[in-house]
C-alpha cells in the first residue's frame, strides 16, 4: 500500500445541508470501494463513479485520495466517539464523587458492552468498516493510528479503568488491560465473521429481538467473569 502521511482532516463545507450530505455519500461509498479493493487498487475514477460524483469532487472535499482515505477512519471513528464520551462523562463522574458503587459501575460497563454491540453488530455499515479495518491490521498506515487513538486504545483505558474499579486492581496491570481486551473481543466474532454467524443462527439479520438477546447473552458472560451472576441463556 502507498504511504499515507497523517495529514489534517479534510476541510468541511461550511456546515451546508446539501454538501454535508455529498461528503457523506462519497465517504460511504468510499469505505465499501477501499474494503473491497484496498487502496491501492481503488482508482480515483471507480471512487467517484461509486459515490455518483465527478472527479473534481473528491478534490475538493478531501484534497484527493489519500485525504479520502483518511476521512474513511475518521468517519469510523466519529460514529463511535459519541458513545464513548459518554461512558466516560459517567466514569469521570464516579471518580469525582467518590462513590463507586458496584450496580453503578456495572451499569456503565453494561452500557459500554450494549454501546458497542448496537454500534458493530447491529448496524449493517458495519461490514464495510471490518474490511477496511482488516486491511489496517494487516497493513498499517495513518488511517489505523486514527483509529485506534480515537477509538481502540480509548475503548480499552476506560473499560480497564471500570475493571480496576470494580476489581481493586490497577487499571495499568497487564492483567487488567487483558481483562478489557477480552470483554471488548466477545463482539468480534459477530462483527468479523458476520455472515457465518448468521448463518449459524439461522437468522436474516442482528436486529430488534435478535440483536437484543445477544447484548443480554454477552452481558452475562461479562457479568460473570467478574463474579456476577451466572445465568443460563434464553
Amino acid at each position: 500500500m502507498a504511504h499515507l502521511s497523517q495529514s489534517p482532516r479534510p476541510r468541511r463545507t461550511g456546515g451546508y445541508a446539501r454538501g454535508e450530505e455529498t461528503r457523506r455519500r462519497i465517504v460511504e461509498a468510499a469505505l465499501e470501494t477501499f474494503g473491497a479493493l484496498g487502496y491501492d487498487s481503488a482508482s480515483t475514477r471507480t471512487l467517484a463513479r461509486r459515490a455518483g460524483v465527478n472527479l473534481p469532487a473528491l478534490q475538493y472535499y478531501f484534497g484527493g485520495k489519500e485525504g479520502l482515505y483518511l476521512a474513511c477512519a475518521h468517519h469510523i471513528a466519529d460514529t463511535i466517539e459519541p458513545r464513548l464520551t459518554a461512558i466516560a462523562g459517567g466514569l469521570e463522574a464516579a471518580l469525582s464523587s467518590g462513590v463507586h458503587s458496584r450496580p453503578e459501575l456495572l451499569g456503565l460497563l453494561r452500557g459500554l458492552v450494549e454501546g458497542l454491540a448496537d454500534r458493530l453488530v447491529g448496524a449493517q455499515e458495519s461490514e464495510n468498516w471490518v474490511l477496511f479495518m482488516v486491511r489496517e491490521q494487516a497493513h498499517p498506515t495513518a488511517a489505523f493510528d486514527i483509529v485506534y487513538e480515537r477509538i481502540m486504545k480509548r475503548l480499552v483505558q476506560m473499560c480497564a479503568s471500570l475493571l480496576a474499579l470494580l476489581l481493586d486492581e490497577p487499571a495499568e496491570a497487564t492483567a487488567t488491560r487483558v481483562r478489557a481486551m477480552a470483554i471488548v473481543s466477545q463482539l468480534l466474532f459477530f462483527v468479523r465473521a458476520r455472515r457465518a454467524a448468521l448463518r449459524l443462527l439461522g437468522w436474516p439479520d442482528f436486529e430488534g429481538e435478535r440483536l437484543a438477546q445477544i447484548k443480554e447473552i454477552l452481558w452475562r458472560q461479562t457479568e460473570a467473569s467478574l463474579g456476577g451472576p451466572a445465568q443460563t441463556g434464553r
